[in-house]
Protein backbone atom coordinates (compact mmCIF):
# COMPACT_ATOMS: atom_id res chain seq x y z
CA UNK A 1 0.00 0.00 0.00
CA UNK A 2 1.35 3.52 -1.07
CA UNK A 3 2.00 6.16 1.87
CA UNK A 4 -0.85 8.53 3.20
CA UNK A 5 -0.50 11.35 1.27
CA UNK A 6 -3.62 13.13 0.95
CA UNK A 7 -4.40 15.07 4.18
CA UNK A 8 -8.34 14.37 4.37
CA UNK A 9 -7.58 10.55 4.94
CA UNK A 10 -5.74 11.48 7.88
CA UNK A 11 -7.70 14.36 9.30
CA UNK A 12 -11.27 11.79 8.57
CA UNK A 13 -9.78 9.06 10.62
CA UNK A 14 -8.08 11.36 13.09
CA UNK A 15 -12.32 12.47 13.59
CA UNK A 16 -13.49 9.81 13.95
CA UNK A 17 -11.03 8.80 16.85
CA UNK A 18 -12.18 12.11 18.77
CA UNK A 19 -15.90 10.94 18.26
CA UNK A 20 -14.52 7.45 19.65
CA UNK A 21 -13.41 8.90 22.80
CA UNK A 22 -16.00 11.23 23.39
CA UNK A 23 -18.84 8.48 23.42
CA UNK A 24 -20.35 8.44 26.32
CA UNK A 25 -21.09 5.37 28.93
CA UNK A 26 -24.93 5.35 28.83
CA UNK A 27 -26.70 3.57 32.05
CA UNK A 28 -30.17 3.81 32.84
CA UNK A 29 -31.25 6.39 35.46
CA UNK A 30 -31.79 4.89 39.32
CA UNK A 31 -31.55 5.91 42.53
CA UNK A 32 -28.02 5.67 43.71
CA UNK A 33 -26.97 4.47 46.32
CA UNK A 34 -23.87 6.18 48.80
CA UNK A 35 -22.37 4.23 52.33
CA UNK A 36 -20.81 6.29 54.85
CA UNK A 37 -19.54 5.35 58.14
CA UNK A 38 -16.96 2.90 59.30
CA UNK A 39 -17.93 -0.12 56.72
CA UNK A 40 -14.92 -1.51 54.83
CA UNK A 41 -14.59 -1.77 51.03
CA UNK A 42 -15.68 -4.97 51.41
CA UNK A 43 -18.88 -5.03 53.45
CA UNK A 44 -19.38 -1.82 51.64
CA UNK A 45 -19.30 -4.31 48.46
CA UNK A 46 -21.38 -6.75 50.27
CA UNK A 47 -24.05 -4.37 50.73
CA UNK A 48 -24.23 -3.28 46.89
CA UNK A 49 -24.56 -6.67 45.75
CA UNK A 50 -27.66 -7.46 48.15
CA UNK A 51 -29.10 -3.49 47.39
CA UNK A 52 -30.68 -3.55 44.43
CA UNK A 53 -32.27 0.04 43.36
CA UNK A 54 -31.92 -0.63 39.36
CA UNK A 55 -35.89 -1.76 39.37
CA UNK A 56 -36.93 1.99 40.84
CA UNK A 57 -36.95 5.09 38.71
CA UNK A 58 -34.99 7.98 39.02
CA UNK A 59 -37.18 10.07 40.72
CA UNK A 60 -39.44 7.55 42.36
CA UNK A 61 -43.32 8.57 43.49
CA UNK A 62 -43.19 9.73 47.32
CA UNK A 63 -45.34 6.14 48.33
CA UNK A 64 -42.41 4.03 46.91
CA UNK A 65 -39.70 5.52 49.81
CA UNK A 66 -41.14 3.43 52.93
CA UNK A 67 -40.90 0.31 50.26
CA UNK A 68 -36.74 1.53 49.29
CA UNK A 69 -36.15 2.18 52.54
CA UNK A 70 -37.15 -1.74 54.02
CA UNK A 71 -35.82 -3.15 51.19
CA UNK A 72 -32.27 -1.32 51.74
CA UNK A 73 -32.62 -1.90 55.55
CA UNK A 74 -33.30 -5.29 55.31
CA UNK A 75 -30.60 -6.69 52.94
CA UNK A 76 -27.73 -4.45 54.12
CA UNK A 77 -28.72 -6.06 57.91
CA UNK A 78 -28.18 -9.45 55.72
CA UNK A 79 -25.23 -8.21 54.64
CA UNK A 80 -23.69 -7.30 57.41
CA UNK A 81 -24.64 -10.36 59.60
CA UNK A 82 -22.66 -12.60 56.33
CA UNK A 83 -19.75 -10.66 57.06
CA UNK A 84 -20.00 -11.31 60.96
CA UNK A 85 -21.48 -8.12 61.77
CA UNK A 86 -24.87 -8.49 64.27
CA UNK A 87 -25.70 -5.41 65.78
CA UNK A 88 -25.07 -3.37 63.39
CA UNK A 89 -27.05 0.17 63.52
CA UNK A 90 -28.07 1.81 60.32
CA UNK A 91 -29.37 5.14 59.35
CA UNK A 92 -30.95 6.72 56.20
CA UNK A 93 -31.23 9.97 54.44
CA UNK A 94 -32.06 11.03 50.63
CA UNK A 95 -31.04 13.92 48.67
CA UNK A 96 -31.24 14.93 45.01
CA UNK A 97 -28.09 14.74 42.60
CA UNK A 98 -28.32 15.80 39.55
CA UNK A 99 -32.25 15.46 38.95
CA UNK A 100 -31.97 12.24 40.08
CA UNK A 101 -32.18 10.73 44.00
CA UNK A 102 -29.71 9.73 46.02
CA UNK A 103 -30.09 7.74 49.20
CA UNK A 104 -26.81 7.68 51.68
CA UNK A 105 -26.33 4.82 53.96
CA UNK A 106 -24.42 5.33 57.21
CA UNK A 107 -22.93 2.03 58.65
CA UNK A 108 -22.12 1.76 62.09
CA UNK A 109 -20.97 -2.10 62.27
CA UNK A 110 -20.29 -2.27 65.60
CA UNK A 111 -18.53 -5.40 66.72
CA UNK A 112 -17.78 -8.34 64.97
CA UNK A 113 -18.84 -11.91 65.58
CA UNK A 114 -15.66 -14.17 66.00
CA UNK A 115 -15.50 -17.36 64.56
CA UNK A 116 -13.85 -19.46 67.74
CA UNK A 117 -14.37 -22.83 65.83
CA UNK A 118 -14.57 -25.34 63.45
CA UNK A 119 -15.67 -28.95 64.28
CA UNK A 120 -14.78 -30.27 60.11
CA UNK A 121 -15.00 -34.21 60.24
CA UNK A 122 -14.37 -36.92 57.22
CA UNK A 123 -14.87 -40.21 57.82
CA UNK A 124 -15.43 -42.88 54.96
CA UNK A 125 -12.94 -43.72 52.48
CA UNK A 126 -13.02 -39.81 51.51
CA UNK A 127 -10.99 -39.86 55.02
CA UNK A 128 -8.00 -40.36 52.51
CA UNK A 129 -8.80 -39.31 49.56
CA UNK A 130 -6.17 -36.07 49.26
CA UNK A 131 -8.85 -34.01 47.37
CA UNK A 132 -11.03 -33.93 50.49
CA UNK A 133 -8.08 -32.79 52.57
CA UNK A 134 -7.39 -30.03 50.26
CA UNK A 135 -10.34 -28.46 50.15
CA UNK A 136 -10.58 -28.27 54.04
CA UNK A 137 -6.98 -26.28 53.75
CA UNK A 138 -8.07 -24.24 50.74
CA UNK A 139 -11.38 -22.91 52.50
CA UNK A 140 -8.68 -21.26 54.94
CA UNK A 141 -11.22 -20.70 57.82
CA UNK A 142 -10.53 -17.69 59.51
CA UNK A 143 -10.49 -19.35 63.50
CA UNK A 144 -9.97 -16.80 66.18
CA UNK A 145 -11.17 -14.11 63.65
CA UNK A 146 -14.41 -12.28 61.92
CA UNK A 147 -16.93 -14.73 61.16
CA UNK A 148 -17.61 -15.25 57.31
CA UNK A 149 -20.95 -16.91 56.34
CA UNK A 150 -19.43 -17.31 52.56
CA UNK A 151 -16.46 -19.41 53.93
CA UNK A 152 -19.18 -21.93 55.50
CA UNK A 153 -21.53 -22.06 52.39
CA UNK A 154 -18.65 -22.61 50.44
CA UNK A 155 -17.41 -25.25 52.10
CA UNK A 156 -20.44 -27.04 52.52
CA UNK A 157 -21.14 -26.94 48.97
CA UNK A 158 -17.98 -27.86 47.65
CA UNK A 159 -17.88 -31.12 50.30
CA UNK A 160 -20.87 -31.97 48.89
CA UNK A 161 -20.16 -31.77 45.21
CA UNK A 162 -17.11 -33.79 45.28
CA UNK A 163 -18.95 -36.58 47.32
CA UNK A 164 -21.44 -37.16 44.05
CA UNK A 165 -18.28 -36.15 41.38
CA UNK A 166 -15.83 -38.52 43.12
CA UNK A 167 -18.03 -41.55 43.51
CA UNK A 168 -19.03 -41.73 47.25
CA UNK A 169 -22.70 -42.73 46.06
CA UNK A 170 -23.72 -43.43 49.66
CA UNK A 171 -22.01 -40.08 51.09
CA UNK A 172 -23.68 -37.44 52.94
CA UNK A 173 -23.48 -34.64 55.62
CA UNK A 174 -24.13 -35.83 58.62
CA UNK A 175 -24.48 -32.73 60.45
CA UNK A 176 -24.32 -29.03 59.43
CA UNK A 177 -24.42 -26.11 61.22
CA UNK A 178 -23.51 -22.79 61.98
CA UNK A 179 -23.99 -21.55 65.18
CA UNK A 180 -24.14 -17.84 66.40
CA UNK A 181 -23.92 -16.78 70.00
CA UNK A 182 -24.32 -12.54 69.48
CA UNK A 183 -24.27 -12.82 73.62
CA UNK A 184 -20.72 -13.78 73.69
CA UNK A 185 -20.33 -12.77 69.74
CA UNK A 186 -18.37 -16.06 69.09
CA UNK A 187 -19.57 -18.81 66.47
CA UNK A 188 -19.05 -22.28 66.02
CA UNK A 189 -18.76 -24.18 62.49
CA UNK A 190 -19.72 -27.95 62.23
CA UNK A 191 -19.77 -30.28 59.36
CA UNK A 192 -18.78 -33.79 59.50
CA UNK A 193 -19.05 -36.05 56.49
CA UNK A 194 -19.67 -39.77 55.90
CA UNK A 195 -18.42 -40.58 52.83
CA UNK A 196 -18.66 -44.26 52.91
CA UNK A 197 -17.11 -46.33 50.26
CA UNK A 198 -15.65 -44.68 46.59
CA UNK A 199 -17.18 -46.79 43.56
CA UNK A 200 -15.15 -47.21 40.61
CA UNK A 201 -15.93 -46.96 36.87
CA UNK A 202 -17.83 -50.04 35.83
CA UNK A 203 -18.52 -51.34 32.26
CA UNK A 204 -17.54 -48.68 29.86
CA UNK A 205 -20.22 -48.98 26.59
CA UNK A 206 -19.58 -46.75 23.52
CA UNK A 207 -21.63 -46.64 20.76
CA UNK A 208 -22.38 -44.62 17.56
CA UNK A 209 -19.38 -44.46 15.40
CA UNK A 210 -17.93 -46.12 12.43
CA UNK A 211 -14.38 -45.46 13.65
CA UNK A 212 -12.02 -48.57 14.77
CA UNK A 213 -12.19 -48.90 18.52
CA UNK A 214 -8.44 -48.22 18.80
CA UNK A 215 -8.83 -44.87 18.08
CA UNK A 216 -11.66 -44.03 19.61
CA UNK A 217 -10.26 -45.79 23.26
CA UNK A 218 -7.35 -43.76 22.64
CA UNK A 219 -10.00 -40.74 23.24
CA UNK A 220 -10.57 -42.09 27.10
CA UNK A 221 -9.53 -40.44 30.02
CA UNK A 222 -10.89 -43.40 32.04
CA UNK A 223 -10.58 -47.17 32.33
CA UNK A 224 -12.92 -49.89 33.88
CA UNK A 225 -11.70 -50.74 37.48
CA UNK A 226 -10.79 -47.18 38.28
CA UNK A 227 -11.62 -44.61 41.22
CA UNK A 228 -14.68 -42.79 39.72
CA UNK A 229 -14.28 -39.35 39.11
CA UNK A 230 -16.88 -37.03 36.94
CA UNK A 231 -14.05 -34.67 35.95
CA UNK A 232 -13.06 -37.89 34.00
CA UNK A 233 -16.04 -37.63 32.63
CA UNK A 234 -16.15 -34.11 30.84
CA UNK A 235 -12.45 -34.42 30.12
CA UNK A 236 -13.40 -37.17 27.87
CA UNK A 237 -16.43 -35.45 26.08
CA UNK A 238 -14.49 -32.40 25.63
CA UNK A 239 -11.05 -34.94 23.87
CA UNK A 240 -14.05 -36.41 21.93
CA UNK A 241 -15.48 -32.91 20.48
CA UNK A 242 -12.37 -31.58 20.42
CA UNK A 243 -10.99 -34.25 17.59
CA UNK A 244 -13.07 -33.04 15.03
CA UNK A 245 -14.41 -36.51 14.29
CA UNK A 246 -17.62 -36.17 16.07
CA UNK A 247 -20.80 -33.28 15.66
CA UNK A 248 -22.02 -34.66 19.41
CA UNK A 249 -20.76 -36.29 22.36
CA UNK A 250 -23.39 -37.67 24.84
CA UNK A 251 -21.37 -38.77 27.85
CA UNK A 252 -23.48 -40.59 30.97
CA UNK A 253 -22.99 -42.52 33.99
CA UNK A 254 -25.93 -45.35 34.61
CA UNK A 255 -26.99 -46.50 37.78
CA UNK A 256 -24.78 -47.10 40.56
CA UNK A 257 -23.84 -51.16 41.35
CA UNK A 258 -24.06 -51.52 45.15
CA UNK A 259 -22.93 -54.69 45.28
CA UNK A 260 -19.57 -54.50 42.77
CA UNK A 261 -19.48 -50.56 43.93
CA UNK A 262 -19.38 -49.50 40.18
CA UNK A 263 -20.57 -47.12 38.41
CA UNK A 264 -21.37 -48.00 34.73
CA UNK A 265 -20.57 -45.41 31.84
CA UNK A 266 -22.09 -45.17 28.13
CA UNK A 267 -20.94 -42.76 25.81
CA UNK A 268 -23.17 -42.14 22.48
CA UNK A 269 -21.09 -40.68 19.16
CA UNK A 270 -22.32 -38.98 16.47
CA UNK A 271 -20.00 -38.92 13.53
CA UNK A 272 -19.43 -35.78 12.11
CA UNK A 273 -19.84 -35.27 7.85
CA UNK A 274 -17.05 -36.97 6.22
CA UNK A 275 -16.72 -33.53 3.94
CA UNK A 276 -16.47 -30.21 4.65
CA UNK A 277 -16.50 -26.95 2.99
CA UNK A 278 -14.13 -24.64 3.88
CA UNK A 279 -14.28 -20.65 3.50
CA UNK A 280 -12.77 -17.66 4.24
CA UNK A 281 -11.80 -14.02 3.74
CA UNK A 282 -9.87 -11.40 5.37
CA UNK A 283 -7.81 -8.41 4.50
CA UNK A 284 -4.11 -6.51 5.83
CA UNK A 285 -2.11 -3.82 4.40
CA UNK A 286 0.65 -6.86 3.49
CA UNK A 287 -1.23 -8.87 1.79
CA UNK A 288 -4.39 -6.66 0.57
CA UNK A 289 -7.86 -8.92 0.46
CA UNK A 290 -7.64 -12.01 0.58
CA UNK A 291 -9.90 -15.75 -0.18
CA UNK A 292 -9.56 -18.83 1.03
CA UNK A 293 -11.21 -21.95 -0.49
CA UNK A 294 -10.84 -25.78 -0.14
CA UNK A 295 -12.42 -29.12 1.29
CA UNK A 296 -12.16 -31.21 3.64
CA UNK A 297 -12.20 -35.43 4.21
CA UNK A 298 -12.87 -35.83 8.19
CA UNK A 299 -12.64 -39.85 7.62
CA UNK A 300 -10.25 -40.79 5.44
CA UNK A 301 -11.10 -44.00 6.61
CA UNK A 302 -11.96 -45.85 10.03
CA UNK A 303 -8.18 -45.38 11.13
CA UNK A 304 -9.19 -41.46 11.13
CA UNK A 305 -7.23 -39.95 8.82
CA UNK A 306 -7.69 -36.61 7.64
CA UNK A 307 -7.24 -34.89 3.80
CA UNK A 308 -7.40 -31.33 3.43
CA UNK A 309 -6.90 -29.46 -0.04
CA UNK A 310 -7.50 -25.09 -0.29
CA UNK A 311 -6.39 -22.60 -2.07
CA UNK A 312 -5.96 -19.15 -0.77
CA UNK A 313 -5.62 -15.71 -3.33
CA UNK A 314 -5.11 -12.23 -2.62
CA UNK A 315 -3.31 -9.37 -4.17
CA UNK A 316 0.39 -10.47 -3.13
CA UNK A 317 0.51 -14.04 -3.10
CA UNK A 318 -1.55 -16.94 -5.08
CA UNK A 319 -1.28 -20.67 -3.97
CA UNK A 320 -2.81 -24.03 -3.61
CA UNK A 321 -2.10 -26.69 -1.18
CA UNK A 322 -2.80 -29.83 0.30
CA UNK A 323 -2.69 -31.89 3.53
CA UNK A 324 -2.79 -35.66 4.60
CA UNK A 325 -2.77 -35.95 8.69
CA UNK A 326 -2.42 -39.31 9.94
CA UNK A 327 -2.61 -39.77 13.73
CA UNK A 328 -1.06 -41.76 15.59
CA UNK A 329 -0.86 -43.77 19.16
CA UNK A 330 -1.85 -40.95 21.07
CA UNK A 331 -4.31 -38.91 18.82
CA UNK A 332 -4.65 -35.99 20.83
CA UNK A 333 -0.82 -35.68 20.98
CA UNK A 334 0.78 -37.03 18.37
CA UNK A 335 -0.05 -37.23 14.43
CA UNK A 336 2.06 -37.35 11.41
CA UNK A 337 1.65 -34.83 8.53
CA UNK A 338 2.61 -34.90 4.98
CA UNK A 339 1.58 -31.39 2.82
CA UNK A 340 2.30 -30.30 -0.49
CA UNK A 341 2.20 -26.43 -1.96
CA UNK A 342 2.36 -24.11 -4.43
CA UNK A 343 2.79 -20.51 -3.70
CA UNK A 344 3.45 -17.32 -6.29
CA UNK A 345 4.59 -14.30 -4.39
CA UNK A 346 4.92 -10.65 -5.78
CA UNK A 347 5.92 -8.13 -3.63
CA UNK A 348 7.77 -4.61 -4.13
CA UNK A 349 11.11 -6.22 -2.37
CA UNK A 350 10.92 -9.80 -4.54
CA UNK A 351 8.95 -12.15 -7.36
CA UNK A 352 8.91 -16.03 -5.84
CA UNK A 353 7.79 -19.22 -7.06
CA UNK A 354 7.84 -21.89 -4.73
CA UNK A 355 7.02 -25.40 -4.73
CA UNK A 356 6.85 -27.77 -1.35
CA UNK A 357 6.54 -30.70 -0.66
CA UNK A 358 7.49 -32.77 3.25
CA UNK A 359 6.15 -34.42 6.06
CA UNK A 360 6.30 -32.92 9.94
CA UNK A 361 5.66 -34.95 13.13
CA UNK A 362 3.84 -33.31 15.64
CA UNK A 363 3.92 -33.94 19.50
CA UNK A 364 2.22 -32.25 22.36
CA UNK A 365 4.24 -33.05 25.67
CA UNK A 366 2.88 -33.09 28.96
CA UNK A 367 3.60 -29.93 29.77
CA UNK A 368 2.09 -28.70 26.93
CA UNK A 369 4.90 -27.23 24.75
CA UNK A 370 4.46 -28.73 21.09
CA UNK A 371 7.37 -30.27 19.31
CA UNK A 372 7.71 -30.15 14.94
CA UNK A 373 10.31 -32.43 13.39
CA UNK A 374 9.93 -31.56 9.82
CA UNK A 375 11.90 -32.70 6.32
CA UNK A 376 10.84 -30.18 3.60
CA UNK A 377 11.79 -30.57 0.33
CA UNK A 378 11.72 -26.74 -1.95
CA UNK A 379 12.17 -25.68 -5.21
CA UNK A 380 11.92 -21.80 -5.79
CA UNK A 381 12.41 -19.62 -8.76
CA UNK A 382 12.57 -15.93 -7.45
CA UNK A 383 13.82 -12.36 -8.37
CA UNK A 384 15.35 -9.95 -6.43
CA UNK A 385 16.92 -6.47 -7.61
CA UNK A 386 16.45 -7.73 -11.18
CA UNK A 387 18.55 -10.75 -10.46
CA UNK A 388 16.55 -14.08 -11.19
CA UNK A 389 17.64 -17.73 -10.03
CA UNK A 390 16.47 -21.01 -9.25
CA UNK A 391 17.20 -23.21 -5.67
CA UNK A 392 16.51 -26.42 -4.57
CA UNK A 393 16.52 -27.56 -0.99
CA UNK A 394 15.82 -30.44 1.38
CA UNK A 395 15.67 -28.68 4.90
CA UNK A 396 15.60 -30.85 7.58
CA UNK A 397 13.70 -28.51 10.76
CA UNK A 398 13.11 -28.59 14.28
CA UNK A 399 10.26 -26.61 16.22
CA UNK A 400 9.34 -25.77 19.78
CA UNK A 401 6.19 -23.46 20.25
CA UNK A 402 3.64 -22.82 22.89
CA UNK A 403 0.62 -20.53 23.17
CA UNK A 404 -0.74 -20.12 26.78
CA UNK A 405 -4.04 -17.37 27.47
CA UNK A 406 -6.79 -16.46 29.93
CA UNK A 407 -9.45 -16.33 26.59
CA UNK A 408 -8.28 -17.60 22.81
CA UNK A 409 -9.99 -14.67 21.39
CA UNK A 410 -9.30 -11.67 22.95
CA UNK A 411 -7.09 -12.56 25.95
CA UNK A 412 -6.08 -10.65 29.13
CA UNK A 413 -2.96 -12.22 30.10
CA UNK A 414 -1.28 -14.71 27.82
CA UNK A 415 1.99 -15.35 25.88
CA UNK A 416 3.18 -16.87 23.08
CA UNK A 417 6.65 -18.38 22.56
CA UNK A 418 8.40 -20.45 19.65
CA UNK A 419 11.76 -21.36 18.61
CA UNK A 420 12.71 -23.35 15.66
CA UNK A 421 16.33 -24.26 13.74
CA UNK A 422 16.30 -25.74 10.08
CA UNK A 423 19.12 -26.22 7.63
CA UNK A 424 20.25 -27.91 4.41
CA UNK A 425 23.67 -29.17 3.09
CA UNK A 426 24.84 -29.35 -0.53
CA UNK A 427 26.19 -32.60 0.09
CA UNK A 428 21.93 -33.39 0.81
CA UNK A 429 21.19 -32.82 -2.48
CA UNK A 430 20.61 -28.97 -1.81
CA UNK A 431 21.94 -26.02 -4.53
CA UNK A 432 22.92 -23.96 -1.34
CA UNK A 433 24.21 -24.69 2.32
CA UNK A 434 22.96 -23.14 5.35
CA UNK A 435 21.86 -23.04 8.65
CA UNK A 436 19.51 -20.58 10.49
CA UNK A 437 17.56 -20.23 13.85
CA UNK A 438 14.51 -17.99 14.34
CA UNK A 439 13.04 -17.54 17.61
CA UNK A 440 9.47 -15.50 18.08
CA UNK A 441 7.63 -14.48 21.56
CA UNK A 442 4.96 -12.08 22.94
CA UNK A 443 3.30 -11.50 25.95
CA UNK A 444 0.25 -9.68 27.02
CA UNK A 445 -1.05 -8.49 30.72
CA UNK A 446 -3.20 -5.77 32.51
CA UNK A 447 -2.07 -2.59 33.08
CA UNK A 448 -4.19 0.85 34.24
CA UNK A 449 -7.58 -1.17 32.74
CA UNK A 450 -6.03 -2.02 29.86
CA UNK A 451 -3.30 -4.54 27.91
CA UNK A 452 0.26 -3.94 27.20
CA UNK A 453 1.61 -5.99 24.46
CA UNK A 454 5.33 -6.89 24.06
CA UNK A 455 6.86 -8.70 20.67
CA UNK A 456 9.80 -9.40 19.53
CA UNK A 457 11.10 -11.53 16.51
CA UNK A 458 14.63 -12.51 16.27
CA UNK A 459 16.55 -14.75 13.30
CA UNK A 460 20.08 -16.14 12.97
CA UNK A 461 21.69 -17.53 9.45
CA UNK A 462 25.11 -18.74 8.97
CA UNK A 463 25.85 -18.95 5.30
CA UNK A 464 28.36 -17.86 3.14
CA UNK A 465 26.68 -15.72 0.56
CA UNK A 466 22.71 -14.58 1.45
CA UNK A 467 22.29 -14.49 -2.40
CA UNK A 468 22.67 -17.93 -2.19
CA UNK A 469 19.60 -18.34 -0.38
CA UNK A 470 16.18 -18.43 -2.45
CA UNK A 471 13.35 -15.48 -0.71
CA UNK A 472 11.73 -17.57 0.96
CA UNK A 473 14.62 -18.06 3.61
CA UNK A 474 15.62 -14.47 3.68
CA UNK A 475 14.63 -11.99 6.43
CA UNK A 476 13.54 -8.83 5.52
CA UNK A 477 11.26 -6.23 7.63
CA UNK A 478 8.21 -3.82 7.71
CA UNK A 479 4.51 -4.33 7.38
CA UNK A 480 1.70 -4.79 9.73
CA UNK A 481 3.31 -7.62 11.91
CA UNK A 482 6.87 -6.17 11.59
CA UNK A 483 7.57 -2.40 11.48
CA UNK A 484 4.38 -0.33 11.35
CA UNK A 485 4.82 2.77 9.26
CA UNK A 486 7.19 0.76 6.73
CA UNK A 487 5.75 -0.98 3.88
CA UNK A 488 5.84 -4.67 3.94
CA UNK A 489 8.91 -5.97 3.63
CA UNK A 490 10.78 -2.88 2.52
CA UNK A 491 13.32 -2.61 5.33
CA UNK A 492 16.35 -4.68 4.53
CA UNK A 493 20.24 -4.54 3.17
CA UNK A 494 20.03 -3.11 -0.47
CA UNK A 495 21.64 -4.27 -3.77
CA UNK A 496 23.76 -1.39 -5.86
CA UNK A 497 20.72 -0.16 -7.73
CA UNK A 498 18.87 0.36 -4.41
CA UNK A 499 16.57 -2.46 -4.06
CA UNK A 500 15.92 -4.85 -0.87
CA UNK A 501 17.43 -7.79 -1.51
CA UNK A 502 16.82 -9.13 2.35
CA UNK A 503 19.43 -10.48 5.23
CA UNK A 504 20.62 -13.13 7.24
CA UNK A 505 19.82 -11.41 10.44
CA UNK A 506 15.91 -10.47 11.61
CA UNK A 507 15.42 -8.35 15.22
CA UNK A 508 12.56 -6.53 15.44
CA UNK A 509 10.13 -6.14 18.46
CA UNK A 510 6.83 -4.07 19.17
CA UNK A 511 5.70 -2.24 22.64
CA UNK A 512 1.94 -1.46 22.78
CA UNK A 513 -0.83 -0.57 25.01
CA UNK A 514 -4.75 -0.17 24.22
CA UNK A 515 -7.11 0.36 26.42
CA UNK A 516 -11.66 -0.07 25.82
CA UNK A 517 -13.44 3.02 25.48
CA UNK A 518 -16.43 0.56 24.79
CA UNK A 519 -16.82 -3.10 25.33
CA UNK A 520 -16.21 -3.85 21.95
CA UNK A 521 -14.16 -0.97 20.97
CA UNK A 522 -10.25 -0.02 21.91
CA UNK A 523 -7.86 2.53 21.84
CA UNK A 524 -4.16 1.73 20.78
CA UNK A 525 -0.28 3.37 21.15
CA UNK A 526 2.55 2.07 19.84
CA UNK A 527 6.22 1.59 18.92
CA UNK A 528 7.81 -0.62 16.63
CA UNK A 529 11.86 -1.16 15.78
CA UNK A 530 14.06 -3.73 14.16
CA UNK A 531 15.66 -4.42 11.26
CA UNK A 532 16.65 -7.47 9.01
CA UNK A 533 20.59 -7.14 8.05
CA UNK A 534 23.76 -9.14 7.14
CA UNK A 535 26.27 -8.34 9.73
CA UNK A 536 26.01 -7.33 13.58
CA UNK A 537 27.91 -4.43 13.18
CA UNK A 538 26.00 -3.46 10.23
CA UNK A 539 22.74 -3.33 11.92
CA UNK A 540 21.02 -0.40 11.90
CA UNK A 541 17.45 0.48 13.99
CA UNK A 542 14.43 2.07 12.60
CA UNK A 543 12.07 3.22 14.35
CA UNK A 544 7.85 3.84 14.42
CA UNK A 545 5.29 4.96 16.40
CA UNK A 546 1.62 5.48 15.75
CA UNK A 547 -1.84 5.23 17.46
CA UNK A 548 -5.18 2.85 16.61
CA UNK A 549 -8.13 1.34 16.99
CA UNK A 550 -9.25 -1.71 17.80
CA UNK A 551 -12.59 -3.68 17.16
CA UNK A 552 -13.48 -6.79 19.23
CA UNK A 553 -15.31 -8.61 16.65
CA UNK A 554 -16.25 -12.17 16.96
CA UNK A 555 -13.57 -14.18 15.14
CA UNK A 556 -10.74 -11.94 16.73
CA UNK A 557 -9.62 -8.18 17.01
CA UNK A 558 -9.15 -5.80 14.15
CA UNK A 559 -7.02 -3.55 14.02
CA UNK A 560 -6.97 -0.47 12.22
CA UNK A 561 -3.16 1.97 12.71
CA UNK A 562 -1.80 5.12 11.68
CA UNK A 563 1.80 4.99 11.73
CA UNK A 564 5.28 7.05 11.41
CA UNK A 565 8.79 6.60 10.97
CA UNK A 566 10.07 8.70 13.99
CA UNK A 567 13.85 9.37 13.22
CA UNK A 568 13.15 10.03 9.31
CA UNK A 569 10.64 12.40 6.99
CA UNK A 570 7.72 9.83 6.07
CA UNK A 571 4.55 10.35 5.44
CA UNK A 572 1.38 8.09 7.97
CA UNK A 573 1.27 5.00 6.57
CA UNK A 574 -2.30 2.94 7.33
CA UNK A 575 -2.12 -0.96 8.45
CA UNK A 576 -5.01 -2.78 8.28
CA UNK A 577 -4.49 -6.38 10.09
CA UNK A 578 -7.33 -9.19 11.90
CA UNK A 579 -6.70 -11.99 13.41
CA UNK A 580 -6.37 -13.20 17.21
CA UNK A 581 -3.80 -11.90 19.41
CA UNK A 582 -1.65 -15.20 20.16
Amino acid sequence: MQDLRAPQQTTWLATLLLMLLAMPAFADDAPQLRITGNASDAVSGNIRALVDLSRYPCEPPTAQYGLIRRQILANSQQALQAMGYYESTLSLSTDREDGCVRVTLDVDTGPAVILQRADIRISGDAANDPVFNQLVANAQLAIGQRLQHDQYTALKKNLQQHLISRGYVQGKLTRHRLSVDTRKRQATMTLHVDSGTRYDFGAITITGSELRDKLINAYLGFTQGEPFNSKQLLETQQAFLGAGYFSAVRVQKGTPDDSARTIPVSITLTDNNRWSLLAGVGASTDTGPRVRLGVENRRVNRAGHRFRAETEVSQVQQGAGASYQIPLKDPQRERLDFHTSYVNEVTDSKDNERWTTGADYIVELQNRWVTTTSLTYLRETYEIAEEVDQAELIIPGFQLSRVKANDPIYPSFGWRLSSKIRFANRNLSSTASFLQLTGNGKILFPLFGGRVLVRGDLGYTEVTDVRELPASIRFFAGGDSSVRGFAYESLGPRADNGEVIGGRHLATGSLEYDHPITEKWHLAVFTDGGNAFNDFDDFEIRRSAGFGIRWRSPLGPIRLDLARAVDEQREWRLHLSMGPDL
